[in-house]
């Protein structure tokens, strides 16, 4: 039967799985639909909900600790993670529990959880269509694969950046400070993952924000010393004390389809704003009817465009490491 709700945990890279999912079921979902990042689950959880665990390496600590909690209290629990790890173990010992495997495609031997965000996600959209939580799930996820393998021809390295517009991307965030604004469900959740894949892929810090609350919080950058009016570099500045400029703000738009008007409203004028400020901006618009496949139209061209931008600038996205977590480990 229906669960109450869903409370999806994961952490790192994990996590984008249950933003996605939080994104397709949207406002209209007959139950709520949250992610958490642990380690600890909500109070008012119990055995009326389904608590979702997904961890890309099945050993993540803070995950491995709410699914053990979740199974005490007795609710509903799947795991979504790969074969012979930690999590499956748990899941293997908690009556009832379901544990999904997912394969782990390996890159020179090496593998980092962000790469596997939509074979953590697909399962997770799948299960939902079979609660009645998302319309047409299986169609949605071929069409998705379909917008995702069409991203992946014309943002391929063999393809010059007059045409390619992850080339062209990585290279206007590796130059500025990018300012990522997202409308609608989709693309609130698509600027989460640019930001995350930019920091990740190429170690760009990123501003991000969500329209409409975005316009009222963070619209003052567009009047700040980052912003492009004050890109007038001083002639006269002493090039061995002062031997760069400071980096200036670029507005990166991540609009979806299904963005309420007034929305979509604020959006434009953002965009008139940031352009009489002197603030160059990209707009990226979503294509396609479900909100998966309008998700994976975004997602693709940022993901490309953040290892483009890593590339640029020197770096091994797939030797991107974090130093923090593993001091605290």
């Amino acid at each position: 039967s229906r669960p109450h709700s869903v409370v999806v945990v994961g952490g790192g890279g994990s996590r984008a799985a249950g933003d996605i999912l939080a994104a397709v079921a949207g406002s209209g979902s007959p139950v709520p639909v949250m992610t958490f990042g642990g380690p600890s689950l909500p109070g008012w959880v119990g055995p009326t909900d389904l608590v979702v665990a997904v961890s890309g390496s099945g050993r993540t600590p803070e995950t491995l600790a709410v699914a053990a909690e979740a199974a005490r209290r007795g609710c509903r629990l799947v795991v979504v993670s790969p074969r012979q790890t930690p999590m499956e173990h748990l899941a293997d010992q908690t009556r009832g529990a379901v544990s999904i495997e997912v394969g782990i495609p390996t890159v020179s031997g090496k593998w980092r959880a962000r790469t596997l965000m939509w074979s953590l996600a697909t399962p997770l959209v799948l299960m939902a269509g079979g609660l009645g939580l998302v319309d047409d799930a299986q169609a949605a996820v071929d069409a998705a694969a379909d917008a995702l393998d069409e991203t992946a021809d014309v943002c391929s390295p063999l393809r010059d950046s007059v045409v390619n517009d992850a080339k062209r991307l990585a290279v206007d965030v590796a130059l500025s400070l990018p300012m990522l604004w997202g409308t609608g469900d989709v693309g609130s959740i698509a600027v989460k993952r640019f930001a995350r894949q930019l920091a990740e892929n190429a170690g760009l810090p990123s501003v991000v924000g969500t329209l409409p609350e975005a316009a009222r919080t963070q619209s003052v950058l567009l009047a700040g010393p980052r912003a492009g009016h004050a890109d007038l570099d001083d002639i006269f500045r002493d090039r061995v004390e002062q031997p760069e400029a400071a980096t200036k703000l670029r507005l990166i738009l991540l609009r979806d389809a299904g963005e309420h008007p007034e929305t979509a409203a604020l959006a434009q004028a953002a965009a008139e704003l940031a352009e009489g400020r002197g603030v160059p901006t990209n707009v990226f618009a979503a294509t396609g009817t479900h909100a998966l496949t309008r998700l994976a139209s975004l997602v693709g061209v940022c993901d490309f465009s953040s290892i483009y931008a890593g590339l640029a600038l020197g770096l091994d996205p797939m030797s991107a490491a974090n130093e923090l977590d593993g001091r605290v480990r």
